[in-house]
């Protein structure tokens, strides 16, 4: 039976704050694509389920804001959106 490796947790080293220079291999830093995407897929995510007329709702509020729906966008959207949040808990 084939082995494979485990998915990291949040004990992985760096994990979700690798940064550009944490790698020190050889590998992965004479290929910036993967060491970028490696980087990249170390971050913490959170993810929210809409439903479409919500879904459709906020992409209008994002053009509104940023003036397009691109992913760097939401991106934006949603992490301005989670710091004001936690700075009304504060």
């Amino acid at each position: 039976m084939a082995k494979y490796r485990k998915h990291p947790t949040g004990e992985w080293p760096f994990y979700p704050r690798l940064k550009e220079g944490d790698i020190q291999h050889e590998y992965w830093t004479s290929k910036k694509m993967y060491h970028k995407a490696f980087i990249d897929d170390r971050k913490g995510r959170i993810v929210i389920l809409m439903d479409g007329d919500e879904y459709d709702a906020f992409l209008d509020k994002v053009r509104e804001r940023k003036g397009n729906i691109w992913a760097s966008s939401v991106d934006a959207a949603v992490k301005e959106a989670i710091a004001g949040w936690m700075a009304k808990e504060d």
